[in-house]
């Protein structure tokens, strides 16, 4: 394990079924991605569990870097929260509700849950669209198209139409249009 550094038995023992079943690579890359996803937050043995868990029903990954979407896409749908990030600090929230609703600039705990929830929403977009990505590349198209070419277009076509409409709903709306 010495890629990774110093780990204890109980996280060792956690990785090895992972560096049997995939290699040193994809070990080296979960034991990174769980201490980046955990930020601030010591890893343990129970943090490197969830995460294998995660990832044993795959049994196989293009490659070592999708590890990390597999991890965040769990994390945001609640299946291993332990990797999820931790809880945005909340602002103290005023004795009455009706005063915090008043205040101009106040955040409520409701805004708070729906942001986060937001978050959690595109965190998981952006990783489906990730393996979207991923999948139709090489010669999907061309095999599908051959395969069965009505059907193949037909799919190619509402691919790009919802690529189009996710593209539209992610546009910036405040007028402040960057390069991202």
């Amino acid at each position: 394990m010495s890629p990774i550094g110093d780990i204890d038995e109980g996280q060792a023992r956690e990785l090895a079924p992972v560096l049997k079943e995939y290699g040193t690579e994809v070990t080296t890359t979960l034991y990174r991605e769980v201490k980046e996803l955990r930020g601030d937050r010591r890893v343990t043995a129970a943090d490197l569990s969830e995460a294998r868990a995660v990832l044993s029903p795959l049994k196989h990954l293009a490659r070592p870097d999708q590890v990390r979407d597999v991890l965040t896409v769990a994390a945001a749908e609640g299946r291993a929260p332990r990797l999820a990030p931790p809880a945005p600090e909340v602002p103290a929230q005023a004795a009455d509700e009706h005063q915090a609703d008043e205040d101009e600039g106040s955040v409520t705990r409701d805004q708070v849950d729906e942001g986060a929830e937001a978050i959690a929403i595109l965190e998981a977009a952006v990783a489906q669209q990730r393996q979207i990505y991923d999948r139709v590349g090489g010669g999907t198209l061309a095999a599908a198209l051959l395969y069965d070419p009505g059907r193949g277009d037909h799919l190619r076509r509402e691919l790009r139409q919802y690529a189009q409409r996710t593209a539209y709903r992610a546009r910036d709306t405040s007028g402040d249009q960057g390069d991202d």
